[in-house]
């Protein structure tokens, strides 16, 4: 596969020479192929947030490299500022930085600083809404009388319509309810599939990467601790609990199932996974 987006040795430092020293991402190499749809999990200061803020230049490494088609993306303020309208980054809870009058000046916010035609501009405002489920009905309302999904909707569109190659998504359905969830990766997975966009995602629940993601990436304690697709990992739950990391609930339910004695396949993650694995101990006449 062809690969898009690299970083080589990585590493960051937070307030370098203070008492408040603090490394994030420490010797990080992840290398991400052209329409990946990858899952970046692990706990709360592993340092994912920190590794997807250097993908678009938002931060420059303390050391190492980060390569976008091969080019290093801080080897000059061009290729920097190219960098960040071909990596779009949609941080979490991206709705507290709408700040325009109407939705289609928030939307069009990227594009027009792009340098693009109003014709050109105009189009993407209004494909990217329609991504994200939203019509040219809403274009000159404002942003702040919609509802907290709709928000998300709305900041979403506006990093798609700079039509970047890869897009990086900070927790992208955190706070929504299960209908907000549901929607927001709908659009997002329809997107890629239309489009063929590498998508990174952080995400806490192993049932979002597991049901996603085509390829996951564990970091714990400022390293890639694990890397590999959804079976790959799964079939190492055992180490990820014992790392205090968190696996589907259905994998723990055939965890125990072994633990039991079951002779049930490892890495079994989804509900789908789970019935053919218990439809395959009937037809061998054996009980699970």
């Amino acid at each position: 596969m062809e690969e898009i987006l690299r970083a080589q040795g990585l590493t960051y430092v937070y307030s370098p020479g203070t008492p408040f020293e603090k490394t994030a991402v420490d010797n990080v190499n992840l290398s991400v192929n052209k329409g990946e749809f990858l899952a970046l999990i692990g706990h709360t200061g592993s340092g994912k947030s920190t590794l997807i803020q250097h993908f678009n230049a938002l931060l420059k490494p303390t050391r190492g490299q980060v390569f976008l088609h091969g080019r290093d993306i801080w080897e000059s303020k061009e290729v920097t500022r190219k960098a960040r309208f071909q990596v779009g980054l949609v941080f979490q809870y991206p709705e507290h930085q709408l700040f325009e009058e109407t939705i289609e000046a928030d939307v069009s916010f990227g594009p027009r600083n792009m340098g693009l035609e109003p014709e050109e501009v105009h189009r993407r405002v209004v494909e990217s809404l329609a991504a994200c489920g939203m019509g040219e009905d809403m274009l000159p309302k404002s942003p702040f009388d919609l509802s907290g999904g709709q928000k998300r909707r709305v900041a979403l569109a506006g990093v798609l319509a700079m039509e970047p190659e890869v897009l990086v998504l900070d927790e992208p359905a955190a706070g929504l309810d299960p209908r907000g969830r549901d929607d927001i990766f709908r659009f997002i997975t329809e997107y890629h599939e239309k489009h063929g966009t590498t998508v990174i995602f952080v995400t806490h629940s192993m049932e979002d990467a597991a049901r996603l993601a085509s390829r996951i990436v564990v970091m714990r304690d400022s390293h890639v601790f694990m890397d590999g697709t959804p079976p790959e990992i799964f079939s190492r739950a055992g180490e990820l609990l014992e790392a205090g990391l968190d696996v589907p609930q259905i994998t723990r339910v055939f965890l125990k199932l072994r633990e039991m004695g079951a002779p049930v396949r490892e890495g079994v993650y989804t509900v789908e996974q789970a019935a053919q694995e218990i439809l395959r101990c009937k037809k061998e006449g054996v009980s699970c």
